[in-house]
């Protein structure tokens, strides 16, 4: 009876979309747009969908339609070909992203904030790529794609692919017009904000780079994984929160891997390419996907003064960004740090404070407190450690991924190298 349990609720949502059925079909190039009020009410469905069946006999509505119900549930338990619910699509498509085990619907949520639906296919030299969604969290872009094509060689396993950087070259994301006009005048102005430049400077420069077309997004594919015929991509692109709704376009062309030199990066100059070039080609193309994003979930920035001691080493943290996946800390120290990249490496100056790896690892974030009294460890988790002199000290930046996603609106306190820093003691605002 548990399984059976465990299993109502995708049959029940596969009865509720039943009806929805043919227009789907119709509009598979179309984004399906659901109301707000169909996914919080899907979200207590799936939580407990016993009681919403109660729920919904004591309001009055019409009973279930059990035939339905129970034809849906036939088909989920018996047929590996049931359509599947539009339960944890976000989850499904990104993975990689992480999923809270012990609330695994609270981090679909959180995907589905910051996703948008894509759902779009393009076909080429008998290889299909579908894009299916992308989530957005104001600052990193990422895409799920598959690309599936019958017979697809053997010799396209993971072997063939790791330690190699995917060549993608030839692939490149583009704005609309009016937007990148915008886009431009805002990382010209955030790139030279501390060189406190005249307005008709900054738009001189804007300018230029528009006429040039040379302002180019920076994206990157990786290759997850296999399953029979098909391949599974991740796409990244940093793009900053500057206009709302962005329309962009993704032109696929070459997707490969390098053909000597694995993890040796093509670059430019004088106009001229350098490096070696595609060896294994997945993706072909042309491929085209144009798309709107309709949500992010923007990045919460804390800022004010907060003292503490990391590795018996004093630290001032003034700046603490949280987004759905990371946490990032910027820190000032008055010692003279410096970080010991080998073991092998010694401390050789009295008036210098050595850093080494273990300790770089304690110093960084180990942990969140959220608003439900919860705490997010990822004290194992990998952290990143960056430190400059200046005049008067070190300037540096601690952070640190989830194992999860996480809503940055719900965090209240960050464990810094061990020390609770209260986010309420600091100035909230968003980016």
């Amino acid at each position: 009876m548990a399984w059976f349990d465990q299993m109502l609720p995708q049959a029940l949502m596969d009865a509720n979309l039943a009806d929805l059925d043919d227009v789907f079909r119709q509009t598979e190039d179309t984004e399906v747009r659901f109301s707000p009020r169909y996914l919080r009410g899907r979200m207590r469905l799936l939580a407990d969908p016993w009681g919403w069946i109660e729920r919904q006999e004591r309001s009055g509505r019409r009973r279930l339609d059990w035939k339905l119900v129970g034809l849906a549930a036939a088909l989920l338990l018996l047929s590996a070909c049931a359509a599947a619910a539009f339960t944890g699509q976000f989850s499904q498509w990104f993975p990689w992203l992480g999923v809270n085990p012990d609330a695994p619907e609270a981090s679909e949520d959180i995907m589905a904030r910051m996703g948008t639906v894509i759902e779009q296919s393009r076909t080429a030299d008998d290889m299909t790529v579908t894009l299916h969604a992308a989530v957005w969290d104001g600052e990193t872009l990422r895409l799920s794609m598959t690309a599936e094509k019958p017979d697809m060689p053997e010799a396209w396993s993971e072997e063939l692919w790791r330690g190699s950087w995917i060549y993608w070259e030839e692939c490149r994301f583009s704005m609309r017009r009016d937007q990148l006009e915008d886009y431009t005048r805002r990382e010209v102005e955030s790139r030279y904000a501390e060189m406190e430049l005249p307005p008709e400077k900054l738009e001189e420069m804007a300018q230029e780079q528009l006429a040039g077309d040379l302002f180019t997004f920076q994206q990157s594919f990786n290759l997850i994984r296999r399953e029979g015929d098909k391949l599974f991509f991740e796409a990244t692109l940093p793009l900053a929160d500057y206009v709302e709704r962005p329309e962009l376009t993704l032109h696929i062309e070459t997707l490969a891997t390098y053909e000597e030199g694995k993890g040796t990066v093509v670059t430019a100059g004088g106009g001229e390419r350098t490096g070696p070039g595609p060896d294994v080609v997945f993706l072909n193309g042309p491929y085209d996907f144009t798309f709107t994003l309709d949500k992010k979930l923007q990045p919460v920035i804390y800022e004010g003064e907060a003292a503490l001691t990391a590795e018996n080493i004093p630290l001032e943290v003034s700046r603490i960004k949280l987004t759905a996946s990371a946490v990032e800390a910027d820190c000032w120290s008055p010692a003279s740090i410096q970080y010991l990249f080998s073991p092998d490496e010694e401390a050789g100056d009295p008036d210098r404070t050595y850093v080494k790896e273990e300790q770089a690892q304690a110093m960084g974030p180990q942990g969140l407190w959220l608003e439900d009294g919860s705490y997010v460890d990822f004290s194992e988790m990998r952290k990143s450690f960056t430190m400059a002199e200046t005049l008067d000290g070190t300037a540096g930046g601690l952070g640190c991924r989830y194992p999860h996603v996480v809503d940055p609106y719900a965090v209240t306190a960050v464990n810094l190298g061990g020390t609770r820093v209260e986010l309420r003691d600091l100035e909230r605002r968003t980016e």
